[in-house]
C-alpha cells in the first residue's frame, strides 16, 4: 500500500498492545471497554470525518467512558493512551491524501502521539507538541497513501492527554 520506502521512519514498528494487529480473532484485539455505533454510515473520502462519528471506540478502562454515542459534530476530550477510534470509509480515488487532525493540548500534557492504520496496515505515526491550552486548536498534517474502495481507518493513540476536534483526509 503506497511507497513503503518513503515512509520507513513513520511506519509503526509495534502494535499498540494488541489493539491493532493482523489477527482475525476480534477478541484478541479488543482491550477492556468497547463502544460501537452501528448506525454510523461509511464516510466518503476525500472529505472530513466528524470525530464523534466513529463506528467503534476502544479504551482500556478509561474512567469517564460510557456507552453513550458522541455527537457527530463534537470533539473528543483528553484522549488517553491506548484509545482506538475506528471509522468505516469509502475511498473514491487511490493515491496520496493529506491527513489533517485538529488538536489541542495543554503545555502540561506535552503534546501527543497518534498512529494511522488502514484496515490492519500501519501507515503513519504523527507526533505533535503542546498547543498552549485545551482549547488552543492547531492543525497537524501528514501525507498518507490510501487505496480505493471500502476500508477501515483507525486512529491509535500512542500518547494521550490531548483533544481532537477535526479529522480530514483530502
Amino acid at each position: 500500500m503506497g511507497d513503503k520506502q518513503a515512509y520507513t521512519t513513520d511506519v509503526p514498528k509495534q502494535t499498540d498492545g494488541g489493539a491493532v494487529g493482523r489477527s482475525t480473532d476480534r477478541s484478541a484485539r479488543r482491550p477492556h471497554g468497547a463502544h460501537e455505533q452501528p448506525a454510523i454510515e461509511r464516510h466518503e473520502l476525500p472529505g472530513a470525518i466528524p470525530v464523534g462519528a466513529y463506528h467503534e471506540y476502544y479504551h482500556d478502562g478509561r474512567r469517564d467512558a460510557t456507552d453513550m454515542s458522541l455527537s457527530e459534530t463534537g470533539r473528543l476530550d483528553r484522549l488517553a493512551t491506548d484509545e482506538l477510534l475506528v471509522y468505516d470509509v469509502d475511498i473514491r480515488e487511490p493515491g496520496p491524501y493529506d491527513l489533517t487532525l485538529q488538536v489541542a493540548a495543554a503545555d502540561t500534557s506535552g503534546g501527543g502521539h497518534v498512529g494511522i492504520v488502514v484496515d490492519d496496515e500501519p501507515l503513519r505515526r504523527i507526533e505533535f507538541d503542546a498547543t498552549g491550552g485545551w482549547h488552543s486548536w492547531e492543525d497537524v498534517q501528514a501525507m498518507v497513501e490510501l487505496p480505493d474502495g471500502l476500508h477501515t481507518v483507525r486512529l491509535v493513540v500512542f500518547e494521550g492527554g490531548w483533544n481532537l476536534r477535526r479529522l480530514a483526509l483530502r
